[in-house]
């Protein structure tokens, strides 16, 4: 499915969900749609007037970005017993 389509399903919808609701639906879309391999820069260039959908992202990279700090530190403390 094509990210305008999805932008129009989105577009329409969010009307019909509790303001209270929307951060939790733009991040379960943001998540499905990186999960469908989407790439950020592509959803931010079709969603770039939804404030909704642009505060998702920019938790969804602030959240994989500490998650990549993590896994690239290499530190193992499973090896290390030196305490």
């Amino acid at each position: 499915m094509s990210l305008d389509m999805i932008s129009e399903v989105w577009d329409t919808l969010r009307s019909h969900i509790d303001s209270n609701d929307r951060k939790d639906a733009a991040d379960s879309l943001i998540n499905l749609l990186i999960d469908h391999n989407y790439e950020v820069s592509e959803i931010k260039t079709e969603f770039k007037g939804d404030k909704d959908i642009m505060a998702a992202i920019k938790y969804y990279t602030e959240q994989h970005e500490v998650e990549e700090e993590y896994d690239d530190d290499g530190d193992d403390n499973d090896d290390n017993d030196d305490y």
